[in-house]
This record gives structure tokens, C-alpha cells and sequence, in this order.
């Protein structure tokens, strides 16, 4: 599996980790949850979402799929739809991260905007997650060469995940501990 690739799987399923989270946070919402949301951890992960993979993952998607449309593959249709997803993502990224930022500085936001709006998010994102994996990852094995892969690490430059890598980023440093905490808190 060559570098970019590695990546691109490692990333999905930090992702689904993260959207884990956040899911687990924004259920503190509901109206029956006896616990408060944290809105630092909410914040943090969001800011990690437009950061990373609005900012490296999906361009390096991106550049992935315009290479297998040119080869005229019959998921072309799939692959414009991701490509449109990416760009939905991006916006609903922004959309949720004003939410959030109005209601930490004590703007009035209605409890169910946040719950709605946040679980479309992750239900869109985990949906997106599972075509790639499921359609267009097994296709990139298939059809690209390996100077073919050569050309595409040279055009997306890998960049290290901000969150989950050994030396996170100190803003992140938080954020990363409360998932493998709330891992492991749910493995007991």
C-alpha cells in the first residue's frame, strides 16, 4: 500500500473515532441526557475537522478522483457525488462550528438546531466514509500503477494528522486524550 493511500485509510478511521466524540457529546443535548456537553471538546473537534480533513484529506481525495474519472471508470457518477459531498461537508463543517461558537459565547441556540444539525453532520460524514471505503478505495488499488501513485504522493504532499499522531498538536493535545479516555471508559 503506498504512503498516501495508508494515510487516506488511517484517516477514515480516525475520523470515525472523532465522530464518535462528538456524537457522544452532542447526545448530552437531548433532552432526556443527564449530562452537560463539553464544549471545549466540541469546539476542538471541529476545529481538527476544518483543519486536517477539510484541508489535506478530501483535496487529497480530490485529486484522487479526477485521476479515476480520466481513466473513465464506471463509478464516475459515485465519484462526482463524493466530490459534491466534500464540498457539503466543507460548508456544513463551517455551518456547525458557528453554531457552536455562537452558543459558547452565550448567544441563545436552540438545544435541537445543535442536536439536528450535528447529527446530520456525522451521518453524512460516516455515509461518505463508508462509499469510500466500500467503492473508490478498492478501486484505487486496482487501477492505479505504482508510478501512478508515485505522481499522486507528489501532488498531495502527505501532511501529519494534527490530532492522532505521536506528537499532537498542543491545541489538540486535550481533545486526543478525551477520546482514548471515552475509548476506553466504553470498553469497560
Amino acid at each position: 500500500m503506498h504512503a498516501v493511500q495508508r494515510q487516506l485509510h488511517t484517516d477514515h478511521y480516525h475520523l470515525q473515532r472523532l465522530l464518535n466524540c462528538l456524537s457522544h457529546e452532542i447526545d448530552c443535548y437531548d433532552y432526556d441526557s443527564h449530562e452537560n456537553a463539553d464544549l471545549t471538546v466540541i469546539l476542538s473537534a471541529l476545529d481538527y475537522v476544518h483543519d486536517y480533513p477539510d484541508k489535506w484529506h478530501h483535496p487529497a481525495e480530490d485529486v484522487i478522483f479526477c485521476k479515476l474519472q480520466q481513466k473513465d471508470v464506471k463509478e464516475c457518477p459515485l465519484i462526482e457525488q463524493l466530490k459534491s459531498e466534500h464540498r457539503e461537508i466543507l460548508q456544513a463543517t463551517r455551518t456547525i462550528y458557528e453554531l457552536f461558537n455562537m452558543a459558547a459565547e452565550d448567544c441563545i441556540v436552540p438545544a435541537y438546531q445543535l442536536l439536528e444539525t450535528t447529527r446530520h453532520y456525522i451521518a453524512l460524514q460516516r455515509q461518505h466514509i463508508h462509499k469510500e471505503n466500500e467503492y473508490i478505495y478498492p478501486l484505487m488499488n486496482k487501477v492505479f500503477t505504482d508510478q501512478e501513485w508515485d505522481a499522486i504522493e507528489n501532488a498531495v504532499k502527505i501532511r501529519n494528522d494534527p490530532l492522532f499522531t505521536r506528537q499532537s498538536k498542543k491545541e489538540y493535545e486535550m481533545l486526543y486524550h478525551y477520546i482514548f479516555d471515552l475509548e476506553a471508559h466504553k470498553n469497560h
